[in-house]
């Protein structure tokens, strides 16, 4: 063998050593390591672009869209606080609405309340809605980590910085972490004690101190922002959320609008020390803006009108009209566009309606009724009195009261029974004499537009088939002229949306 030969031998002989007995680099402890946000909204914070006045039920935001730090957003419900300015009183106030962008003007965005703000408010004012989630982290420990050791998580931000249009970061916002927001659990899913939290506005750090060795495999959840979790898996079942989501376009990757924003967040493994940083790695958390939802229910209100047969008991057509046992005596029955009060004498004649009202209206609705005038004879010129307290028809809204009727002292006028009939105006039970019944024809005097309120129903639940009974009366002393008598009546159903 040549010596060439020879020296080649030893150099790869040395070589295949080096690989048996090279160091290799230690595993690292931690791996798999993911934040998940119960909600990535970005919070809202933009200054007042012009000066807000007191009682005004909107503010004008300055907005910038496309640009960094565009965090005029608002949503419907959300609390909205106005700072104050060392002038001006802070403000909280509930959004309704916004309006899209370049409204009323280029640059700026108007939001809505839900009431009128109290204070006035300078232009620049900061008007902020910190948005809160709760943060999980989910970590395996693929070497082990010591006892003692301590996993420390540093998110990027200004410590208890709350919503500003600054606001590059996440924010403590002044609430530190309990050791109920620790959950491990080892290969096989039992729970270990994860040991003692730490959180640091000053430092926006979050420190978890182990209280036992958490083997190659053991996983870890960390809530932050958690009152109660799952003993086995970790997760949050009781939302307490702390940290507060940074305004828009301020991450690393300076997302435009509806592009997200990156954060990188840095979890450590520190020595028992918590000086020493034996590894550390990154994972990255997301917020991006809200999708807002718009769609619309077309507004609508159904009203008729039915007539009432002669011979009808009114507390049996409707009973909503318990106490009314009046039954309709003309013989001849009513229709929907025609009331024939009959051969009316010293008696009292009675004829009805039913009016029935449904609407998709929040705000319910409101029945009004007006009279083309008196119950005349236009042959002779020859009317009956008004049923009203007063004679000469209405004054303003609802003016005259309703008054009673007897029989034989010539009157007419209409009566409003129902579910959501004001009894202490029109009265609840039957007609004539000193009876509960009052009656009105409510035509106008003068110059007015007035009416008599029949039904109203207030906000909540929109109403739905309410039923209001409308009775004619007619009753003529022995000296009333022989002739044909009319008027007419207009009902009028106004909704609230």
């Amino acid at each position: 063998m040549t010596r060439l030969s020879k020296l080649f031998l030893l150099s790869l002989l040395l070589i295949l050593m080096g690989l048996f007995f090279a160091p290799k680099n230690k595993a690292l402890a931690m791996a798999s390591v993911s934040d998940t946000l119960s909600t990535s909204r970005p919070s809202a914070a933009a200054p007042l672009n012009i000066d807000q006045a007191a009682n005004d039920a909107f503010a004008t935001m300055t907005d910038l869209p496309g640009t960094i730090k565009n965090s005029a957003l608002w949503m419907a419900s959300d609390s909205a606080f106005l700072i104050p300015d060392g002038v001006q009183t802070g403000q909280s106030v509930i959004v309704a609405s916004m309006s899209a962008s370049g409204y009323p003007g280029a640059g700026q965005r108007r939001v809505y309340f839900n009431t009128g703000i109290t204070n006035s408010h300078h232009a620049g004012t900061i008007m902020i809605t910190p948005i809160t989630a709760v943060h999980t982290f989910k970590l395996t420990a693929q070497a082990g980590i010591s006892s003692g050791e301590k996993i420390q998580i540093t998110f990027p931000g200004g410590g208890s910085n709350s919503a500003s249009p600054s606001a590059d970061g996440f924010a403590f916002n002044n609430e530190l972490a309990t050791p109920s927001d620790v959950t491990c659990r080892d290969i096989t899913g039992t729970p270990k004690d994860c040991g003692t939290v730490y959180a640091s506005n000053q430092s926006n750090t979050f420190t978890i101190t182990a209280n036992t060795t958490m083997n190659s495999n053991d996983v870890i959840v960390i809530n932050i922002g958690c009152a109660g979790r799952d003993a086995t898996t970790g997760l949050c079942t009781t939302a307490a959320p702390r940290l507060v989501n940074p305004t828009k376009g301020a991450g690393y990757n300076n997302g435009g609008v509806g592009t997200a924003d990156n954060w990188k967040i840095i979890v450590s493994l520190l020595d028992s020390t918590g000086t020493n940083v034996i590894e550390s790695t990154k994972t990255v958390a997301a917020t991006v803006e809200s999708v807002q939802v718009q769609g619309i229910i077309e507004p609508y209100i159904s009203f008729s009108i039915a007539g009432i047969n002669s011979g009808v008991t009114i507390s049996s057509d409707d009973s909503s009209c318990t106490l009314n046992t009046d039954k309709t005596n003309t013989g001849i029955n009513s229709s929907a566009t025609f009331v024939n009060m009959g051969a009316m004498g010293g008696g009292i004649s009675l004829a009805a309606q039913d009016l029935t009202v449904t609407t998709n209206g929040t705000g319910g609705y409101v029945l009004t009724a007006t009279s083309s005038g008196q119950f005349i004879n236009p042959a002779t010129g020859y009317a009956f009195l008004d049923a009203n307290i007063l004679q000469g028809g209405l004054t303003a809204n609802d003016t005259p009261a309703p008054g009673f009727v007897t029989a034989g002292n010539t009157s007419f006028g209409i009566h409003a029974c129902g579910v959501d009939v004001a009894t202490g105006t029109w009265g609840s039970l039957t007609t004539g004499g000193g009876a509960n019944a009052k009656y009105s024809n409510p035509w106008n005097s003068g110059t007015k537009n007035a009416y008599a309120t029949l039904a109203s129903y207030g906000a909540g639940i929109p109403p739905s088939s309410r039923v209001t009974t409308v009775e004619y009366e007619a009753t003529a002393a022995t000296a009333v002229p022989a002739g044909t008598y009319t008027t007419a009546l207009t009902y009028v159903a106004t909704p609230a949306f």
